[in-house]
């Protein structure tokens, strides 16, 4: 709240030296002794190591026996506009979402049963196996959609999913994947000065040099995806569509074979009507866009010094000018 209040009111210092007491105060709570975010980091780390050329390379082509159609994943690294694009998406008549569900995890624990385990069972995946964990992902899929939704275009919007598309991609080929992007260092300051609910993840966030650790290693495995699997995706920044609005979102429904619809104008107010956003950037997509967040990180400089290098370097890589 004090951070909040000083960063309205222009006094940097004070705002980041709040949120840094604030953070290290969560440090002490009692979730906080659950969230181990090298627990999550080893996840990033065993991807890392495991999806490489050489293996993908020895996987078995096999087609799955269903013909359900594959979803959207939308996906990003955390504040870099996930929400506003899910509250944003489901205004469209013809899109229906779920939001936040970890519906890959009961696909991952049935991958992990069967030979290979998880992830090398991926590589070894016969038909019978691939219609199986299809249906597994499925049915977790519709326990949060309409009976009328489930044979239409679905968008499921888990961030930090981004993580696992490798494995997303092998049991769900025709998905396509929207990138939420943002400037590296707005997302990163973004995520240090947020209260989120504390767990593996979320616990990188507790310091500045976390959340670039995390931002680091999941960047480097997304561009990794990118490389070694024919992904359909299609990268959104946050910086546009905040000033572009109608332009960056037609070109989203491009991508995804829809046409415009004026109920997409009104995207506020179907977030006010439908059921509650469970992240903490409902207030802000309840509310007309906002573009004073932009830039933000230039008043930061000197308390981010220690992880500009990498946040630029990424800036950078992502066609960012400084």
């Amino acid at each position: 709240m004090l951070g909040d209040l000083c960063d309205r009111l222009g006094d940097t210092r004070a705002a980041f030296n709040y949120f840094k007491e604030s953070n290290n105060l969560s440090k002490k709570l009692p979730v906080a002794r659950h969230a181990k975010k090298d627990r999550y980091l080893a996840v990033i780390g065993l991807m890392a190591e495991r999806v490489t050329q050489d293996w993908v390379a020895t996987w078995q082509t096999v087609k799955s026996a269903d013909d359900r159609p594959d979803p959207i994943f939308l996906v990003g690294f955390p504040r870099s506009g996930t929400t506003i694009l899910y509250t944003i998406l489901r205004s469209h008549p013809s899109i229906a979402v779920v939001g936040e569900q970890e519906n890959m995890n009961a696909v991952r624990g049935a991958l992990e049963q069967m030979p290979g385990g998880y992830p090398d069972g991926l590589s070894t995946l016969d038909c019978g196996q691939l219609t199986e964990l299809r249906n597994i992902y499925f049915a977790e899929l519709d326990k949060h959609l309409a009976p009328e939704d489930s044979q239409g275009l679905v968008v499921d919007k888990l961030p930090l999913n981004i993580v696992q598309t490798g494995f997303n991609h092998r049991i769900l080929p025709q998905s396509k994947f929207i990138f939420a992007q943002r400037h590296p260092c707005d997302c990163v300051l973004s995520c240090f000065m947020q209260e989120f609910a504390l767990n593996d993840s979320m616990a990188s966030f507790l310091d500045i040099e976390g959340a670039t650790l995390l931002y680091d290693k999941v960047m480097t495995l997304w561009q990794r995806y990118q490389t070694l699997f024919p992904l359909k995706a299609h990268t959104v920044r946050y910086e546009k569509l905040i000033v572009e609005f109608e332009e960056t979102v037609s070109s989203i429904l491009d991508f995804l074979g829809l046409g415009w619809d004026d109920n997409i104008k009104n995207y506020t107010a179907t977030a006010k009507q439908r059921s509650k956003i469970n992240t903490p950037s409902y207030n802000q997509v309840t509310q007309p866009l906002y573009t004073g967040a932009k830039g933000r990180w230039e008043r930061y400089r000197e308390p981010m010094q220690p992880v500009l290098p990498t946040l630029l370097s990424w800036a950078r890589r992502l066609d960012y000018s400084e």
